[in-house]
């Protein structure tokens, strides 16, 4: 076993004797992961897509969606069920499946939006505050304006042709839909 050289012999002065066993691994290129949607884009999409168009079945509002071909059809049917138990759809039976629409009008939904997000915070006060803050003021004297023409009672606010929308309904009223009390 004189010519015999063993497999350590192989390997340069400081490598250890694992190396010899293991050669070196190939890894392939990292992959980049698959694009995600932030959280609630595509309840976005659904809801500009009903405001656009109108009662639509789930394939409708699949092929109406800008990456349609990327979206399974069950993740719009998932989609536009999660706005249902939401309170921002409706939808109503055609044969076997639903139609959704988009009740009221997108500052409706707008409005929605923003008392769920002051709903989830702790600090209402600090929250107004900041939101006030950030106006323009064009914007923040037509706050003011609503609340000096808002009943002195509390209950409404006056909207746009003298309608009152009542408030204090919290993050559960649907949009078009009455508080409970």
């Amino acid at each position: 076993m004189d010519d015999a050289t063993s497999s350590t012999d192989a390997l340069p002065p400081d490598a250890a004797p694992h190396e010899a066993v293991m050669p070196e691994a190939v890894l392939p290129e990292a992959v980049p992961a698959a694009r995600r949607r932030p959280p609630g884009s595509l309840e976005e999409e659904v809801l500009g897509v009903l405001h656009s168009s109108g009662e639509l079945s789930p394939g409708e509002v699949r092929d109406l969606l800008p990456d349609s071909g990327r979206l399974s059809y069950s993740a719009v049917v998932t989609t536009l069920t999660r706005l249902h138990a939401k309170g921002v759809v409706t939808r109503r039976r055609h044969g076997r499946a639903y139609l959704y629409s988009a009740p009221g009008d997108p500052a409706t939904l707008v409005a929605w939006r923003m008392n769920r997000l002051l709903a989830g915070q702790a600090d209402h006060r600090r929250a107004l505050t900041h939101f006030i803050a950030a106006l323009s003021p064009t914007d923040e004297a037509l706050v003011r304006d609503l609340l000096a023409s808002a009943p002195a009672q509390p209950g409404g606010v006056p909207l746009a042709g003298g309608d009152l929308q009542a408030h204090g309904g919290g993050a559960g009223t649907a949009p078009g839909s009455e508080p409970s009390r």
